[in-house]
C-alpha cells in the first residue's frame, strides 16, 4: 500500500478540504461550513495535525480518503483513483479498480465519445448544424460533440474490436437490448447529434442524443448506470466550476445548446441539469463551489413554470437566488445569437425572486379589473407571506397595494388569513440532520486522545469494577491494558488494537475536544477532566445501586443476600467518598 502512503504525504487534509469549502483559520484547526449538509453556522473542522475532516453537525468525515468518498459520492478504489490524479501518483497497475463497473462503463464512455466526435469530423453536413447553429470549431472540441451515424452497430462492433464485451456495453447503455430473451443488441444512439455528459471531475458518464430533423423525441438520454445518476449530475459543471467559484456565482439553464452557448460567449459560470427538474442533490452539489444561483430557464410556458418549482425548491435550502429575464427570443442561446449586448446587459442585471414573481403577475393577470386583481392577489400573497421577516412583507404588501390600487390595510387582513404557503420542494436544511450529543464518557475519552500525558490521573479516578457505559467500555478497556503493559498511553498503540471505524473516532474525539476547549490551560483542563470522572463514576454508582437493590429484593437464599449487602454496603461506601 504504498502508493496510498505516498498519496497521504502528497496532499494535506487542509489543502484537500480547501479546493471544496472555504475554511478559515479557527485556533489549531481550520473551520468552515459543511459540504455534506446545508448550515449556516460553521460545524465543520478540519485539523491538519490529525488530518482529519469531521462536521458536529451531521456527522460525517474522516481522512482524506473517506472525505473524497464521501464529497465525490465514489466508493475507496474510486476515491484512491481521484486522489492520486490530484497528487501525480502512479498507481499499481494490477488494482482491482479496472473490475469497478463504473470505471469500465466510464472507460468505454470515453471510447464511445471519440468515436461520435470522429464521425462528426467525417459528416459535414451533420457539422453544419452546430456551426449554423453558432458553435465555433473550438467550442464543439472542447464540449466533444459528435454524430451517432445512422447504423445499428457501427458504435458496436468498434467497441467489439476494443475488446468489449457485450455484457459491459449493455451495462453502459450505449448499446440496448430489445429483450433477456432475444441476445442481439443494436446501438442506442442512431442519426442523433451527440452531447456527451461529464461528471464534475471530467469523467464522460452518460450521452445526451439530438434527433436530426424533424420527428419524436427530439432527444434521448442513456438511462441511469453504474456512471450515471441524473439527479447528481450538472450540465458542464466540469467546465464551469473554477469560473462559479471566480465569479461566486452559478448560473442554471435549462438546454445543452443553452450552456454551450453561453459558454462561448463568455458566461463560463452555465450549467444545466441534465434534461430533467431541478434536485435536492444538485443543489447540495453547487453549493460546494458558490451559495449563490441564477436561473436562467427559457422564456416559454414551460420554462415559467420550471422557474417556479426550481426557486421552491431551492428556497428550502440555504442559497442566494436571482433570476435572468431572457430579454430576446424564447430561450438563451437565441437570445445569444441575436443580440449579444442584451444578453450580456441580462446576465450582468438579474432580478430578486420576488420581482420575477411580481413580473409574471402582471403578465399572466390583467390588474385592471376585479377578477384580474383578484387572481394576482391569489397569485402574489402565498409568495408574500414566505418572506423571511415582517419588513420584507410591508415592502411587498405596499407594492402589491400600488399594483392593485387598494389599501394595504386590506392586503394585511387577507395575508394574516391565508393559511401558511405548503412548500412541495424536499428540504436539504440543518433540520433533516441528525443530531448527537456526545456522553461524558466520550468527552472523557477525547480530552485522553487529545492529552494522554492526562491518563495517570484519570486510571486512578475512574472507577472500572462497575459497569460503565457500554459504548465506550472497549476504549477504556484498551486504555487499562496498554497503561498497565507499559505505564504509559501511546495513541499509535491503542490504535493498533481498534477496527478502522473505532480509529476514526479515536480522532472524532480528539478533535471535539480540541474544539470545545481551545483555549484551555493545564489547570483548567485538569479541573474539567476530574469534574467528568465524578460524574461519571456517581452515575455508574446510582445505576450499580439501584441493580444491586432490585437483586436484593428478589433474591429467597440467605447466603446471596448477604453476599448482595455486602456488595451494596460497598457501593455506599464508594459513593460517600465521590
Amino acid at each position: 500500500m504504498d502508493h496510498l502512503e505516498e498519496i497521504r504525504g502528497r496532499i494535506g487534509i487542509e489543502e484537500l478540504v480547501g479546493s471544496y469549502v472555504q475554511l478559515k483559520k479557527a485556533g489549531k484547526s481550520l473551520k468552515g461550513l459543511c459540504p455534506f449538509h446545508s448550515e449556516k453556522t460553521p460545524s465543520f473542522i478540519v485539523s491538519p495535525d490529525k488530518g482529519i475532516a469531521w462536521c458536529f453537525g451531521c456527522h460525517q468525515g474522516g481522512d482524506i480518503f473517506k472525505f473524497t468518498q464521501l464529497v465525490e459520492n465514489v466508493n475507496f478504489a474510486e476515491a484512491v483513483k481521484i486522489l492520486a490524479q490530484k497528487t501525480g501518483v502512479k498507481l499499481p497497475e494490477r488494482m482491482p479498480l479496472i473490475a469497478n463497473q463504473r470505471l469500465k462503463t466510464i472507460e468505454i464512455n470515453e471510447v464511445a465519445s471519440q468515436f461520435y466526435q470522429k464521425k462528426l469530423e467525417e459528416n459535414p453536413k451533420m457539422k453544419d448544424y452546430f456551426l449554423n447553429r453558432g458553435l465555433t470549431n473550438e467550442t464543439i472540441q472542447k464540449f466533444r460533440l459528435g454524430y451517432a451515424p445512422d447504423s445499428f452497430d457501427q458504435l458496436k462492433n468498434h467497441l467489439t474490436e476494443k475488446h468489449y464485451d457485450r455484457k459491459d456495453l449493455i451495462e453502459a447503455a450505449v448499446v440496448s437490448q430489445r429483450s433477456i430473451a432475444d441476445q442481439s443488441t443494436y446501438d442506442r444512439f442512431r442519426n442523433r447529434l451527440m452531447f456527451p455528459i461529464f461528471d464534475h471531475q471530467d469523467n464522460p458518464v452518460a450521452f445526451s442524443g439530438r434527433i436530426v430533423g424533424q420527428g419524436e423525441p427530439k432527444y434521448i438520454n442513456s438511462p441511469e448506470t453504474p456512471a450515471y445518476s441524473k439527479s447528481l449530475i450538472l450540465y458542464a459543471l466540469n467546465w464551469a466550476k473554477e469560473s462559479i467559484k471566480q465569479k461566486n456565482v452559478a448560473i442554471f439553464m435549462e438546454g445543452y445548446m443553452d450552456v454551450i452557448a453561453a459558454h462561448q460567449a463568455g458566461t463560463t459560470n452555465a450549467v444545466a441539469t441534465c434534461g430533467t427538474a431541478l434536485t435536492p442533490q444538485q443543489l447540495k452539489l453547487i453549493q460546494r463551489y458558490t451559495k449563490n444561483i441564477i436561473f436562467c430557464f427559457d422564456g416559454d410556458g414551460a420554462g415559467k413554470e420550471a422557474t417556479f418549482r426550481a426557486i421552491e425548491l431551492a428556497q428550502s435550502s440555504d442559497v442566494n437566488l436571482s433570476v435572468i429575464q431572457v430579454p430576446e427570443g424564447k430561450d438563451p442561446d437565441e437570445c445569444i445569437q441575436k443580440n449579444p449586448a442584451a444578453w450580456q446587459k441580462a446576465v450582468e442585471n438579474p432580478i430578486s425572486v420576488m420581482d420575477f414573481y411580481f413580473d409574471q403577475a402582471t403578465k399572466k393577470f390583467e390588474t385592471q379589473t376585479v377578477q384580474g386583481k383578484k387572481q394576482v392577489l391569489d397569485f402574489l400573497l402565498p409568495f408574500i407571506k414566505t418572506a423571511k421577516s415582517e419588513m420584507e412583507q410591508n415592502i411587498y404588501i405596499h407594492r402589491l397595494s400600488l399594483m392593485l390600487q387598494t389599501d394595504p390595510k386590506l392586503l394585511w387582513n387577507d395575508l394574516r388569513n391565508l393559511k401558511s404557503h405548503k412548500s412541495h420542494a424536499q428540504p436539504v436544511s440543518e433540520a433533516t440532520i441528525k443530531t448527537h450529543s456526545f456522553t461524558r464518557e466520550e468527552y472523557l475519552l477525547g480530552f485522553i486522545f487529545s492529552h494522554p500525558e492526562i491518563y495517570p490521573e484519570i486510571d486512578k479516578g475512574l472507577i472500572l469494577t462497575i459497569p460503565v457505559d457500554p459504548d465506550t467500555e472497549r476504549f477504556y478497556i484498551a486504555l487499562k491494558t496498554v497503561y498497565t503493559r507499559t505505564s504509559s498511553i501511546e495513541l499509535a498503540q491503542i490504535k493498533e488494537v481498534f477496527t478502522e471505524e473505532d480509529r476514526e473516532r479515536v480522532e472524532v474525539l480528539g478533535l471535539l475536544v480540541d474544539e470545545e476547549y481551545p483555549d484551555f490551560s493545564e489547570e483548567n483542563r485538569m479541573r474539567e477532566v476530574k469534574k467528568l470522572i465524578r460524574e461519571i463514576n456517581r452515575k455508574n454508582l446510582f445505576n450499580t445501586q439501584k441493580e444491586v437493590e432490585y437483586k436484593i429484593r428478589l433474591s429467597q437464599d440467605p447466603a446471596e443476600k448477604k453476599s448482595l449487602l455486602n456488595h451494596y454496603n460497598e457501593i455506599l461506601k464508594l459513593t460517600l467518598k465521590i
